[in-house]
């Protein structure tokens, strides 16, 4: 299975667009106000960075995942520590965003549904892609990548006509540094998870040319998350925002141009499932094949029936919107995951492959 640096660029924009947008503008502007675009921007340059790191460190072992070459760096209990710690980190993360996908099409399109149905639905469609390999999930952001940048963009344009400069003003002044700061560690979150590059980057079929297509990847998304928060802090200021679970949804909704180019809410949805969909499958193919590396099996795709009743069992966890959506992102991956799976851990695994390969 091999991968190019083109798919591996449409793979990470496609993976992080759609609920980096969704999901983390509104923590963003509860805290650093009508400076939200400029927290973003900030985890645009986290993200960007911890892409770098990652991907860099994999030059250091081409064609190997963090399973294999962590216990090159560390030996053979502390690198299965390590891959441990990430596992747990994948499996939980997975579940999360099944569970987050389920609240919001139960919320916004299917409400009479039970929760279930999407979240096992979703569950198949990545267990057949997974099935199918890496390369097929390539192919697919190959597509689906382009179609998920102009179903983001387009919207954004049509926006324009509605910006107020003043309902972002003043800049800088009534938050601080520090604000700012903290409200980018939501945005940061979510495109730090290109942690994911550990085991994709062994699958490029040239690595050198992996490290600008990732960072790339990330910063793409990074920079549409930023134009986003900044056109609905320009139309609605950062009052009503702050209040609504889904402010680009509502953006989206606002948009009207002669009493019929509107309720583009519907092609959102539809391109929002695209970016799930990718982040899902990918997110099942590394549960899956890494942990089938772990257990030396030569057959990985066996473990898909291991992985998938555990992950299934996972997103029943948390009991509502509040558990997946507010909790799980304040409690647990904003002070834990990324300081430690998207900053420590990798920063020690690049110096420790650096000094031990100089």
């Amino acid at each position: 299975m091999q991968i190019g640096g083109k798919q591996l660029f449409w793979m990470i924009l496609t993976m992080q667009l759609g609920m980096t947008i969704l999901l983390t503008i509104n923590p963003s502007i509860q805290t650093a106000k009508q400076d939200a675009w400029l927290s973003t921007v900030c985890a645009t340059g986290i993200g960007a960075g911890v892409a770098y790191v990652c991907s860099r460190l994999s030059l250091y072992h081409p064609g190997q995942t963090i399973v294999e070459f962590s216990k090159r760096l560390f030996g053979r209990y502390i690198g299965y520590t390590v891959t441990v710690v990430y596992f747990i980190y994948w499996y939980s993360v997975l579940a999360i965003i099944i569970r987050q996908y389920a609240e919001f099409i139960v919320a916004t399109i299917l409400p009479k549904t039970p929760i279930l149905v999407p979240m096992l639905g979703m569950l198949l469609v990545a267990i057949y892609v997974t099935f199918s390999g890496i390369e097929v999930i390539a192919r697919c952001c190959e597509i689906l990548g382009p179609l998920t940048l102009l179903g983001i963009a387009i919207p954004l344009l049509l926006s324009l006509k509605n910006v107020h400069i003043n309902n972002i003003l003043p800049f800088y002044v009534d938050t601080g540094a520090m604000t700012i700061l903290k409200g980018a560690l939501p945005t940061s979150t979510f495109l730090g998870d290109c942690i994911l590059l550990l085991v994709i980057m062994g699958f490029l079929s040239k690595p050198q040319d992996g490290v600008k297509p990732a960072i790339l990847g990330v910063a793409a998304a990074g920079l549409l998350t930023s134009i986003s928060t900044f056109l609905i802090l320009s139309v609605f200021g950062h009052i009503a925002p702050s209040g609504q679970t889904y402010p680009y949804f509502n953006l989206i909704r606002y948009i009207s141009y002669f009493d019929f180019f509107q309720n583009l809410d519907s092609f959102v949805i539809a391109i929002w499932i695209i970016s799930v969909f990718t982040k899902v499958s990918l997110y099942f193919f590394v549960c899956t094949y890494g942990t089938a590396q772990s257990f030396g099996l030569k057959k990985w795709r066996r473990m898909i029936w291991f992985v998938a009743p555990v992950i299934a069992l996972l997103t029943l966890i948390p009991r509502d919107f509040i558990d997946s959506s507010v909790l799980f992102p304040q409690k647990i991956a904003i002070p834990y995951l990324l300081p430690l799976h998207g900053i420590i851990l990798p920063l020690l695994m690049w110096g420790v492959a650096k000094l031990k390969y100089k």
